[in-house]
């Protein structure tokens, strides 16, 4: 945090960065007189980035900040956890993630039912609907995945991923982009259509070339939020494109050691809206502000 110091008859800006395993103090002259209080806070901004290199694109510096305390205080609380506390608290955000991520791609399903499916492994009394059981245990496999995969961002994952999400619930797409399948969709409730399939890789190949680009430029929350934006616009496959969007964000926060993000069901609305504003009025920053918000409530 920068913060200002009195030194004998002067004033500076301070902030301590690490610099080859070991804590330094950076400073910058303010005058022998305090400037007003607004323009002090823009002289605090200035200097952040000035000492961090830190150029992001919608995030400001006070936005940076509070996500690098959220971050402190996240791996200071798994640092008191026992591994087996780790993995029950992996295990009831997988239920509760699984659950809402479904809920919001459509699948009619209750969180107890969720619970019951994949924590005890048992099929509730009078749930006829084995195919919303395999989707549920397939989105559980897809979590495990993002956790485990090593590799980079290609087609080849993203099909991978779409594969095992519809394995045993529809074969015939499982893995299948509509540019393979020659097919076209449409998105429910909005005038956004997404690129015709005789499109896609093209666009899909302009994806990639984004991602490389801004994996190297962007803070990560602005990067997991712009890949979801992106990729769930694409539409790459005939179904189930939310649920791959949400999963591909949270491997981008596994990959930096960040907390993973749940949008709630009850946030439907709210996560539409900014899903418009980029889509229709093609605006990405309050996605990713949105994002960063959720960021702030894991």
């Amino acid at each position: 945090m920068v913060f200002v110091r009195k030194i004998k008859d002067y004033y500076v800006l301070a902030h301590s960065v690490r610099a080859n395993s070991k804590i330094v103090q950076k400073s910058k002259y303010l005058g022998k007189k305090l400037p007003s209080k607004a323009r002090l806070e823009q002289l605090k901004k200035e200097f952040l980035k000035e000492i961090t290199g830190e150029k992001f694109q919608y995030l400001s510096s006070k936005d940076v900040e509070d996500i690098k305390k959220k971050r402190a205080e996240y791996d200071k609380e798994l640092t008191r956890l026992s591994p087996l506390e780790k993995e029950k608290r992996l295990q009831d955000f997988m239920i509760r993630y699984t659950y809402d991520s479904s809920k919001l791609s459509g699948v009619e399903v209750t969180l107890r039912q969720t619970y019951l499916i994949l924590k005890d492994g048992i099929v509730p009394k009078n749930f006829k609907n084995l195919k919303t059981v395999k989707e549920l245990e397939n989105h559980e496999k897809g979590i495990v995945a993002i956790t485990t995969y090593k590799g980079k961002l290609t087609i080849d994952f993203l099909k991978k991923l779409h594969k095992i999400l519809f394995l045993g619930v529809d074969d015939s797409i499982a893995g299948k982009l509509r540019s393979e399948l020659k097919r076209d969709v449409k998105i429910g409730g909005t005038t956004y259509i997404p690129p015709k399939w005789d499109k896609l890789d093209r666009e899909l190949d302009n994806f990639l070339m984004w991602y490389r680009s801004g994996n190297r430029k962007l803070h990560v929350i602005e990067l997991a939020a712009l890949i979801h934006l992106k990729l769930i616009s694409l539409q790459p496959f005939s179904d189930g494109n939310s649920r791959l969007s949400r999963l591909i964000m949270n491997w981008i926060l596994w990959k930096r050691k960040y907390p993973l993000i749940d949008i709630r069901i009850e946030d439907l609305e709210n996560y539409y809206d900014v899903l418009d504003k980029y889509q229709i009025e093609y605006d990405e920053r309050p996605f990713v502000k949105y994002i960063k918000r959720k960021f702030m409530q894991t």
